[in-house]
């Protein structure tokens, strides 16, 4: 062979080997991405703990979700990181509690964040968010429903916070944020005052699950997909259509209310997780359903609203106000009709798990509050190393808000609010429903714990 037929050839074969090695290299790209679930977070606002048939009530209806609990697992031990909706919701996007980025009730109007010594959004630098660390690992993201980590519109929330899809989003539509968003149940593209608008009350658990099943139709094959599917329901303003109503009419006006409400958005729950069965995908998609704390205690929930037992409400950090449901489905992963009363688990854990799931390493230097829980997933109890912690800087006295401090370690919560010199001690897995203090009898634990929260205080920003 002539040199200067060589002068052809070797760059053609080179070019070859390059094109065979990057279809080798991308063929094990979609293979690893194929392992790689969905998964799909439904996040409820207001959902109290006793808000479900599975949970023990008798009166309301929600037999899509109690299906949900019967093809998965419930779990009785689940916290949120606060009794009200921001801080709750920040932890899901950071994995850190949300005193350390002054998250300290829910995102308001400019005047009342600043006297509340918080920012006007969800810090928009982290380095790491839930979303964009689900982008990173090659999936698909989207946010559809309640986003209320800044925006929304006057009078409720800042013009100028940054639309979701800044935190890692493919997709959004919200509401309380800003952004694309609904007129009734119309898509807007932009954002709007909403709470006087009826037709998207009584239609946001529809629109929101239409537009996730939209979502999942559009791009199941392609890569995996992230969707947090976070509701409004049954966060007031209620107001139900009669249609709605017409299952309850024997009970109470709240309960008629309450519970029509609950039912329309379990009923489309059901049709998220039919849809997700009829394309195939329940295999590979792990649904997740929980509640961003507990039931409020204003409204039609005050009297309908049910903690099961649980001491407290929404704002508290009781059991009643931060402990919430949490049922996962995973079709031949996770174990059908079980229920997990030993592992402790939080929201604080959800990033670190997620990434797990992922197979992407969060940075070395991003230190999450939470825990890799992912042994749940292979039906494993979990046996929690970190505590929990809470703080809760506007209590009253003479109520159940009046503590200002809580942390939870092993078998043990301790609530406390030094400025009223008032302290109770709990083991929680004995008296979950906050009965019998113990804290006269248990001075050195009581200090133990509580010298763990002030340590953890010391961390945080002023």
């Amino acid at each position: 062979m002539r040199i200067s037929q060589l002068k052809f050839i070797i760059p053609l074969l080179v070019i070859i080997l390059i094109l065979s090695f990057s279809k080798t290299k991308k063929d094990a790209k979609i293979v690893v991405e194929a392992t790689k679930p969905n998964i799909i977070f439904i996040f409820a606002d207001d959902w109290g703990y006793g808000d479900l048939g599975v949970y023990g009530n008798k009166e309301v209806v929600t037999p899509n979700l109690d299906k949900m609990a019967a093809d998965g697992t419930r779990y009785t031990q689940f916290h949120v990181t606060s009794g009200v909706c921001s801080p709750s919701r920040s932890t899901v996007l950071t994995g850190h509690f949300p005193a350390k980025h002054r998250v300290h009730g829910h995102f308001a109007q400019h005047d009342f964040n600043v006297k509340r010594n918080m920012p006007d959004y969800l810090d928009d630098s982290l380095p790491v968010y839930l979303p964009r660390t689900m982008q990173e690992a090659g999936y698909k993201t989207a946010h559809f429903g309640k986003w209320h980590l800044g925006g929304g519109g006057l009078p409720n929330g800042d013009p100028n916070a940054p639309e979701p899809k800044v935190y890692g989003y493919d997709e959004t539509r919200v509401w309380n944020g800003n952004g694309p968003t609904w007129k009734g149940d119309k898509k807007w593209p932009t954002t709007r005052y909403m709470d006087s608008d009826s037709l998207w009350v009584q239609s946001s658990s529809r629109i929101a699950v239409d537009e996730t099943i939209d979502f999942i139709k559009r791009n199941k094959g392609k890569q995996p997909m992230f969707v947090n599917l976070w509701l409004k329901d049954p966060h007031t303003p209620l107001w139900p259509s009669e249609e709605q109503r017409k299952f309850f009419k024997d009970l109470s006006p709240s309960k008629e209310t309450y519970y029509a409400v609950l039912k329309d958005a379990d009923f489309h729950i059901g049709r998220l997780l039919t849809s997700i069965s009829e394309m195939g995908l329940d295999e590979n998609t792990i649904i997740i359903f929980s509640s961003d704390n507990g039931p409020a205690a204003y409204g039609p929930s005050k009297e309908a609203g049910s903690t099961a037992g649980l001491k407290g409400r929404k704002v508290d950090i009781l059991q009643g106000g931060v402990v919430v449901p949490f049922i996962v489905k995973w079709k031949n992963h996770v174990k059908a009709n079980k229920v997990d009363s030993i592992s402790v688990l939080s929201t604080v854990d959800l990033l670190p798990t997620f990434a797990n799931l992922a197979q992407i390493e969060l940075p070395k230097d991003y230190k999450v509050d939470g825990e890799n829980i992912t042994s749940i997933l292979e039906n494993k109890s979990f046996k929690r190393t970190k505590p929990l912690f809470w703080e809760w800087r506007f209590p009253k006295a003479n109520s159940n808000h009046w503590a200002e401090a809580a942390v939870r370690n092993d078998d043990w919560k301790l609530l406390f609010n030094e400025k009223v010199n008032r302290e109770e001690l709990y083991n929680i897995v004995n008296d979950p429903f906050e009965k019998n203090n113990l804290a006269k009898n248990n001075k050195k634990l009581v200090s133990e714990l509580k010298s763990l929260w002030k340590d953890w205080k010391k961390e945080l920003p002023k």
